[in-house]
């Protein structure tokens, strides 16, 4: 006669004795939870890939995934009953350890994804960013996943925190279509103001990049020292900003001059201590 093969009701397993059905439901657990977490890096790629840039993509997706694959382990390792206190001291004190010397690595990730997401910026972009980092302006070269970085109108380049970044003033130059050129020039006080204002006003009617609408404005702001100064405003595209400003100050210094408006040059009166007045520029 053969003996019956008993199967044991329970193992012992890490020093602790377990049932076999409990056994049974952790395997259970595992599979499904690794079914899971494959599904979900799958859906998350899919509609990651069109949405973010291709680091942040494999980043969010491993993130999901090894995210689903932790809780599986540590839900599984729950339900086998195995005392877990250990391992949560120690992964509790690995944790504060590991999350002070990633928060600015993991502050700088988050905010990448939020200047990706808001846009405030754009590669290309000419920018000024001010306000908690010292003024940076230049053209944006890459937004990465930690870091940003600008090459400046010097031609150099200069990399930025994302954080830094995300929590700073922002000035977008390309973000509109035409922005507004902003001068100031004195003219002397016998010209006549009148002409003076006519020949600016004529010059910016004549120069085709400065738009119609919003129309130009030529107006007296200011009574200077040795000047009545004239306030100029225009607008233009703003792609070609910096170039027209450059030729209307150039263009608007000649006019002024062949129509003999003086522009004219700060004067002082000095009286020395014997009580004489000797002028003085």
């Amino acid at each position: 006669m053969f003996a019956l093969l008993t199967i044991p009701q329970s193992i012992t397993l890490f020093g602790q004795e377990i049932a076999l059905l409990t056994l049974l439901q952790t395997l259970i657990i595992m599979i499904v939870g690794f079914i899971v977490a494959y599904v979900a890096k799958s859906l998350t790629s899919k509609h990651a890939k069109g949405n973010l840039p291709t680091d942040y993509s494999k980043k969010l997706t491993l993130l999901v995934y090894y995210g689903i694959i932790a809780i599986t382990v540590i839900s599984a390792l729950a339900q086998s009953g195995i005392d877990l206190a250990g391992l949560f001291l120690a992964g509790g004190m690995a944790g504060i350890v590991i999350g002070f010397a990633t928060q600015s690595l993991f502050s700088n990730l988050i905010s990448g994804i939020f200047l990706y997401i808001d846009k405030p910026l754009k590669v290309g972009d000419p920018v000024l960013i001010t306000g908690k980092l010292p003024d940076v302006s230049g053209v944006v070269v890459t937004i990465g996943v930690l870091t940003s970085r600008i090459r400046i109108f010097d031609g150099t380049y200069v990399t930025l925190p994302n954080t830094d970044v995300f929590s700073s003033e922002i000035h977008n130059y390309s973000a509109t279509i035409a922005r507004r050129i902003q001068m100031t020039i004195g003219v002397g006080y016998d010209e006549d103001l009148d002409k003076a204002i006519k020949v600016i006003t004529n010059l910016l009617a004549d120069t085709h990049l400065v738009l119609v609408e919003p129309a130009p404005n030529v107006y007296a702001a200011s009574v200077g020292e040795y000047a009545i100064n004239i306030n100029i405003w225009c607008w233009v595209p703003s792609g070609v900003m910096f170039q027209v400003q450059m030729q209307l100050i150039n263009q608007i210094k000649k006019q002024l001059n062949d129509n003999n408006i003086r522009i004219p040059l700060p004067r002082r009166i000095l009286q020395i201590a014997d009580g004489n007045k000797v002028a003085g520029t």
